[in-house]
């Protein structure tokens, strides 16, 4: 099982949020980096979906889990996607590669892309939810 995670909304450094805190004490900032992806503004939170355009990034960081099968259990409740949670859920834990910041393909990583409609959900051109979050 991968023990890498790319995170792009509410886990991110600079939340103060429950979860935010509980990534930090179980993982280990390794790098920012981006994802090839659109990303939306669904609540006070993004969802990220792929995107086949080279130029769709989503900006974020990625973090080695410590004992990875506990986190992602605990993460994949908050994330709502969890076997426990009605399907089809918002949010899919997927494995993907992650272009860090020096430029290195990180993979397999896994991420939480966004599964249902986007119907009037706005897009976060910027592809950095940490920016959106500084504007509003």
């Amino acid at each position: 099982m991968p023990d890498l995670l790319f995170v792009y909304g509410t886990l991110r450094q600079g939340n103060t949020n429950a979860m935010a805190a509980y990534l930090a004490a179980h993982a280990e900032f390794v790098t920012g980096g981006w994802f090839q992806g659109q990303m939306y503004q669904i609540s006070y939170y993004p969802g990220v979906i792929a995107s086949e355009q080279p130029d769709d990034r989503v900006f974020g960081e990625v973090y080695r889990l410590n004992h990875a099968q506990a986190v992602l259990a605990v993460l994949d409740d908050y994330e709502e996607c969890g076997i426990q949670h009605t399907q089809p859920a918002e949010y899919q834990r997927v494995k993907t590669h992650i272009l860090a910041s020096d430029g290195r393909v990180l993979e397999p990583v896994w991420i939480y892309l966004y599964q249902w409609p986007l119907v009037g959900k706005a897009r976060i051109a910027s592809g950095d939810f940490m920016q959106q979050v500084q504007m509003i």
